[in-house]
């Protein structure tokens, strides 16, 4: 084969990042193929089928290579609305209320069954108007519901679990898949396959004249927050991250050299100012800190002017990382706390001790940061307790001492439950779920297990998000937010990138609401002899 066409399948406004290292490796190894990028997203609804088919008449692809980002299933963070809806439907008092948000549920269900619809109907039509052209499929929510999705694709397409450069090398070459991750249904059949060595990362890179002028589409986003990777894999055994099936246990590194000169030209040809490293971790453990530090001081030699940003654990920064991401233009973070107890972060397998988190904020406060912080809680984990929710909240209370409490945002999540992950499998054992329950089956019952908050603790965290969510008010502060909740200009043209929704968590601090009306709640059901949480189990304001 000599030709390629890259779709990216709809989703919210994020830059493809994936599929430019994978067109650029192509185009490193195979410099005769043809290739182009075609987003959907960027392309209202009515149209997105009309694009598709102009673009494969247009190009004329041996091969249609489709890009699958998200599958929201249930969104369990407090900036989206249907959380707010399912907990009114579930847990408000008032039965006005319940039958609102059951109304509003049933339009969140009918959107998310018709996203679903329309990105299967896209292989579909090349099916039917190009048979002779082949087809592959990827991305993060393809491989999470690959075994669900492959059902429902036409027959023969090839389905790629994570990593996708040798894959799609080895059809463009008609070379058989061997043991690369894949999965294919062939007469009524499923196959698939594992591969033991995940992709090397050395030469990967972007050529952006090349990219430029395979994606004229890039024009979008100009002034956009621009996603890099810098490694690859996670060696963290969180319990409800897909990270580590996606990319594996085993950290690759780019060297630091390649990293910035993809934002050195993103930086000098697109004007770009903003980047997220798009890693599991930036900081992954104590053998990044060589790589992460290249990076940065780069940054700084080079006198790119930027502000990045990205998921990194505070629990890993020391002080001379601290001086460093100052120095080098970080900006606001999120920092994936989920819990303030010691014992749930345990059973969660997340890795970190709570006085490392605290001390990595400390570093960065000596080091000058100035900017903000959303906490991501997940209230009622596995083996929660009244007493590691009263935890949690004194958590809070330290980040927010150390850093300011103007500058830290806490943001209520729930677990949202994934197939492959570890969380899952408890659950399974457990018997909270069924076997051969069907992840992308939404019905009131199943939305209220895969949004997790069991009781007997779910009523009365649902009471304090109710409570503060219904209030409305908060810091509303007017600060744009720099992080992967980056607003930029073109979302006043109705553009959002990554997960901008979020931002009404930190608009109206309700997060921070709900947290002290849980603590409220939480202490009045305590007998009045209770003592105050053990020292063991309050955080440590000392160094």
């Amino acid at each position: 084969m000599n030709s390629v066409l890259y779709v990216f399948l709809p989703c919210k406004k994020v830059y493809p990042t994936g599929i430019t290292y994978l067109a650029d490796f192509i185009h490193r190894r195979r410099p005769d193929v043809r290739q182009q990028i075609l987003d959907l997203s960027l392309f209202p609804p009515n149209q997105r089928q009309a694009q598709l088919r102009e673009a494969t008449k247009a190009f004329q692809p041996e091969l249609v290579c489709f890009s699958w980002r998200d599958i929201q299933i249930f969104s369990p963070h407090e900036g989206d609305a249907s959380l707010e809806h399912a907990f009114n439907f579930y847990y408000a008092s008032n039965p006005l209320k319940r039958v609102v948000a059951s109304f509003q549920g049933l339009h969140n269900l009918y959107r998310y069954y018709t996203d679903i619809r329309h990105n299967l109907s896209y292989p579909w039509l090349i099916q039917k108007e190009f048979p002779s052209t082949g087809m592959m499929i990827g991305g993060g929510a393809f491989t999470a519901f690959a075994d669900q999705l492959i059902e429902k694709l036409p027959e023969g397409i090839i389905g790629i679990l994570g990593e996708g450069e040798d894959a799609i090398l080895k059809v463009l070459n008609g070379e058989p898949l061997g043991e690369e991750r894949f999965i294919i249904k062939e007469q009524g059949k499923v196959t698939k396959g594992t591969k033991n060595t995940p992709a090397l990362l050395d030469a990967l890179s972007v050529d952006i004249p090349y990219l430029t002028s395979i994606f004229p589409q890039y024009r979008e986003y100009i002034g956009e927050c621009i996603g890099v990777q810098s490694k690859r894999g996670c060696p963290y055994d969180c319990a409800f991250c897909l990270y580590p099936y996606i990319e594996g246990k085993r950290v690759r590194y780019r060297p630091a050299e390649n990293v910035v000169k993809d934002i050195a030209q993103y930086y000098h040809q697109w004007g770009a100012r903003r980047f997220w490293f798009t890693d599991a971790q930036f900081i992954t453990g104590k053998d990044a800190y060589p790589q992460c530090t290249e990076i940065l001081e780069r940054i700084i030699s080079q006198e790119l002017h930027i502000e990045w940003s990205g998921y990194v654990r505070t629990s890993l920064i020391n002080p001379t990382l601290a001086k460093l991401m100052v120095q080098s233009g970080v900006g606001d973070l999120e920092v994936a706390i989920t819990a303030g107890s010691q014992k749930v972060l345990n059973s969660m397998h997340m890795g970190f001790k709570l006085e490392h988190l605290y001390d990595g904020c400390r570093y960065l406060k000596e080091a000058g940061f100035n900017g903000r912080v959303i906490l991501n809680y997940s209230l009622n984990s596995p083996d929660e307790t009244e007493e590691t929710l009263l935890q949690s909240i004194e958590s809070y209370k330290m980040v927010a001492s150390i850093l300011g409490e103007d500058r830290v945002f806490p943001l209520m999540f729930f677990l949202g439950i994934q197939p492959n992950t570890d969380l899952e499998q408890r659950l399974l054992s457990e018997g909270y779920l069924s076997k051969g329950y069907n992840p992308l089956s939404l019905t009131p019952w199943n939305i209220k297990k895969m949004l997790y908050n069991p009781a007997p603790l779910n009523k009365i965290i649902a009471k304090a998000c109710l409570a503060a969510w219904g209030r409305k008010h908060g810091s509303q502060d007017p600060r744009p937010w720099s992080g992967s909740l980056s607003q930029s200009a073109t979302q006043q043209q109705g553009h959002a990138y990554a997960d901008t929704s979020l931002s009404k968590g930190f608009e109206t601090n309700s997060g921070r609401d709900a947290l002290l009306t849980l603590e409220e709640i939480l202490r009045s059901r305590r007998p009045a002899t209770s003592p105050p949480l053990s020292p063991a189990s309050q955080p440590n304001p000392s160094r």
